[in-house]
């Protein structure tokens, strides 16, 4: 398996590649965030079709490709890529337990199933991508690199013309351009489509009166009519369904779901529990909502506290029929381990305190119908500012 991953890093297109997707800026195991597969994106295309002709050369079993995306403890993401594999690349249907179980190597692939090839070589590549990010960030070998197929003046930019600025690139000339890793895309307010430089540059002034200049690096270009443009907030899916109240689906008894923020690796948690009310005769489900803040190794503190939000939600009635507010207390060992969420840890993403006083509970309103609405706004106002953002991604409120 380490001799395959060598050869896919050493073919003549993994450079140029890799230098694109780290002006993407975002993981590339995002593509298998969806509930059904999109297609292999179109710049990974060459790289994919490399990779699949390496894999049958190699004789390497899918099985052993996908057990070592799933089980690699320096990207525990893809543990869940794996199993989405297994959720639109095979042709027979499996439930999440036995997804997890083969993916982990708990059970083994069934001899009857094949994954697609290159669903299965798309997330190598993208594992392979994420794994090994271009980081040679001298001017004296970009440069070089750099391939500029207009006029461009002595500091190698292009007057440009027409221009239709993005969120993370702008179109011109039939080409979409990434725009370079150098440029803050952050908006000037939340929701706007364009980064807050050129926000303030149009407000400013007449760009059609002006000349504006660009790095113009065709290896940050697609044709228009093969690009992926999408807009997206600053923080990313990690895995797991979407809280929709009565909607939900859930697959199991127990169902987990962690957006988290890239830039900062905080995670927020949630956590479904099935349950069944004996006085009201009526099934109920256990929301529980945690923050799990990333902490440096330089952290010094012996325990890590985290907020907690609690409810009890009544599908049937629409209603929530307890909330709690808590704090919870980690030592920082186990909480690093239940932060990381690896699958062979002995401590999951979804650990929960060993006493109660560990699970400090500070305020507590039950055994009364509340709104769906009501149980948001709490929720919500309990939350720490960047974990908002989060926590309306799982709602799907943005």
């Amino acid at each position: 398996m380490e001799q395959l991953l060598l050869e896919i890093l050493s073919l003549d297109a993994y450079r140029s590649i890799s230098y694109y997707v780290c002006h993407l800026t975002l993981p590339l195991y995002r593509h298998f965030g969806g509930i059904k597969w999109n297609g292999t994106q179109n710049y990974l295309k060459p790289l994919v079709t490399e990779t699949r002709q390496l894999i049958e050369r190699s004789g390497i079993s899918q099985e052993t490709i996908l057990q070592h995306l799933a089980n690699d403890i320096s990207n525990s993401s893809y543990l869940f890529v794996a199993q989405a594999i297994l959720v639109y690349a095979v042709p027979i249907k499996l439930d999440d337990m036995q997804r997890y179980n083969i993916v982990t190597r708990q059970t083994s692939l069934p001899k009857d199933i094949h994954i697609d090839d290159e669903i299965l070589a798309c997330a190598l590549v993208c594992y392979v991508l994420d794994g090994n990010r271009y980081s040679e960030w001298d001017f004296n070998i970009i440069v070089p690199e750099e391939k500029f197929f207009y006029p461009t003046n002595d500091y190698h930019l292009t007057k440009v013309e027409n221009i239709d600025f993005r969120q993370s690139g702008f179109i011109f000339d039939n080409k979409y351009y990434l725009y370079n890793i150098f440029i803050d895309r952050k908006p000037l307010h939340a929701g706007e489509p364009i980064p807050a430089v050129f926000r303030i540059m149009q407000d400013g002034v007449d760009i059609s009166k002006a000349d504006l200049l660009f790095r113009l690096d065709e290896r940050l270009a697609i044709e228009l009519d093969k690009a992926e443009i999408c807009h997206y907030e600053f923080f990313e899916k990690f895995y797991g369904p979407s809280f929709l109240f009565s909607q939900t689906r859930l697959e199991r008894a127990k169902n987990i779901t962690v957006h988290y923020d890239p830039e900062t690796f905080n995670k927020l948690l949630m956590v479904i529990k099935r349950d069944y009310d004996t006085i009201l005769n009526e099934e109920f489900w256990h929301i529980e909502v945690e923050q799990l803040p990333n902490i440096a190794e330089t952290y010094k503190p012996k325990y890590v506290l985290t907020t907690f939000v609690h409810g009890k939600y009544y599908p049937i009635r629409k209603a929530f029929r307890h909330i709690d507010f808590i704090k919870n207390e980690y030592s920082i060992e186990k909480y690093k381990q239940k932060h990381n969420g690896c699958s062979n840890s002995d401590i999951s993403i979804d650990y929960y305190t060993e006493t109660k006083d560990e699970h400090y509970k500070i305020w507590c309103i039950e055994n009364i119908d509340m709104s769906e609405e009501l149980w948001y706004e709490l929720t919500l106002v309990s939350l720490a500012p960047k974990y908002k953002i989060l926590f309306n991604e799982m709602l799907e409120k943005i």
